[in-house]
């Protein structure tokens, strides 16, 4: 589990000392910057099967970073994903995420969420009522064209 400010990586820690305890296959917590270079990043952190990322695209000069880093560290197997619940902001950004993925070489499917019922809890909140397509969830894989 990662961030970008260290406060909220101690309570991350805190968190998974909590739930797993001295279990040495807990989950481990570290500062990422999308800015870093990308294969410091990965000599770093290694790659991973499975990234997932829920609200990190908000302003579109951090896309280009976000999907560098992802590119880096998502490991080159078949079976890889990078899973993003996504809340649309704005349509200009939209654009900006997926020609930005096209551009890394990941390919872009979004799905469902129309059986998840903690998404349909979420959507009867006074604040989403009146926005019922705010939230999108969206797999992106490396092209293996």
């Amino acid at each position: 589990m990662t961030d970008y400010v260290e406060e909220a990586v101690d309570l991350i820690d805190m968190n998974i000392a909590e739930t797993f305890g001295n279990d040495n296959k807990r989950p481990k917590a570290a500062i990422i910057d999308w800015d870093d270079d990308p294969s410091v990043l990965q000599e770093h952190h290694g790659t991973f099967d499975v990234i997932i990322g829920s609200d990190v695209v908000y302003w579109p000069e951090l896309i280009e970073p976000l999907i560098r880093t992802v590119k880096a560290l998502l490991s080159n197997k078949l079976t890889s994903r990078f899973l993003m619940l996504y809340s649309r902001r704005n349509p200009k950004v939209d654009v900006l995420l997926f020609r930005t993925a096209q551009k890394y070489g990941l390919d872009s499917t979004e799905l469902s969420l129309e059986q998840n019922t903690v998404y349909h809890a979420v959507l009867k909140h006074p604040v989403y009522i009146e926005d019922t397509d705010m939230f999108h969830l969206y797999e992106f894989r490396h092209s293996h064209k």
